[in-house]
């Protein structure tokens, strides 16, 4: 089946798109039973566990790539995924982070108004949020501000604009710019949202910018090798990504070997910036 993954010019104005139905059936299915294997509140390892009313809710997981049957580190090997990045942020591109966010209903947690990634707009770096459930309109749906990604004004005074919504059905993928302002309130009537993240940028931007590491920055863009050769070696008949970087590529290596080294260097990236402006929490 082929998909479409043509970025749009509107992009690169309104800071946002979606991509709909772009994942697979099959994989969304194997994504969901992941997490209900990495979303047992008995193990705190890597995810964020809050409580609301007596109920203890997870909200978070990291380092998703490297755990269960690998179905995310498959997910980050899909070709359309890969084409999307390379269109956006150029061949030298590779992923700094990959974590979820989970809404439950009755966890009474919102995401408040933030951008990813404030930088200097020395190259592209973008957000890719990947819905294994609904998120519909007044229901878990990302608010966000259009063309607020080129602002220079702190996100508190972004945070004054207009906003839209932006429901989106499982198996869509939403990319937006790292300056986008955007946050999304706590679940009415579905009973999940579950969104895995991928967040790009070139090793050019990230060199100019001094913002990683040469060893992390070969560490991250290993993972790409790496999901893409897992990728082949579960779908041996599909015709796999090129990746055009220019560092060396590690697929001698097992697939265990390469996660046990990129997974060693520690990702401390740079954090979002928030407005906590008016913000009263109900813990």
């Amino acid at each position: 089946m082929k998909y479409n993954t043509k970025v749009s010019e509107e992009y690169e104005k309104l800071g946002y798109e979606v991509f709909p139905s772009l994942i697979p059936n099959i994989l969304i299915e194997k994504l969901r039973n992941l997490f209900e294997i990495l979303m047992d509140i008995n193990d705190s390892t890597e995810k964020v566990i809050i409580e609301n009313n007596g109920t203890k809710f997870v909200t978070n997981l990291e380092k998703i790539c490297c755990k269960g049957d690998l179905s995310c580190l498959e997910l980050l090997g899909y070709p359309p995924i890969l084409e999307i990045a390379e269109q956006i942020c150029g061949n030298d591109f590779f992923m700094i982070q990959e974590f979820a966010v989970i809404k439950n209903l009755g966890d009474g947690l919102p995401v408040l108004w933030h951008q990813d990634m404030v930088n200097e707009r020395r190259g592209k770096c973008f957000t890719m949020g990947i819905y294994l459930d609904n998120a519909d309109e007044d229901d878990g749906a990302l608010c966000v501000i259009p063309e607020s990604h080129l602002s220079n004004k702190p996100i508190c005074e972004i945070m004054e604009k207009k906003l839209i919504q932006l429901p989106v059905k499982a198996g869509d993928v939403l990319i937006h710019d790292m300056m986008l302002a955007h946050k999304s309130e706590p679940l009415k009537r579905n009973k999940l949202r579950r969104v895995i993240y991928f967040e790009f940028l070139s090793i050019t931007q990230a060199r100019l910018e001094e913002l990683y590491s040469e060893d992390l920055i070969e560490k991250r863009t290993m993972l790409i090798f790496a999901a893409i050769q897992h990728y082949q070696n579960e779908y041996p008949e599909n015709q796999k990504f090129e990746y055009k970087n220019s560092l060396l590529d590690n697929s001698k290596k097992t697939i265990e070997q390469n996660l046990r080294e990129i997974y060693a260097e520690q990702v401390r990236a740079r954090p979002s910036a928030y407005c906590f402006k008016d913000f009263t929490s109900t813990f």
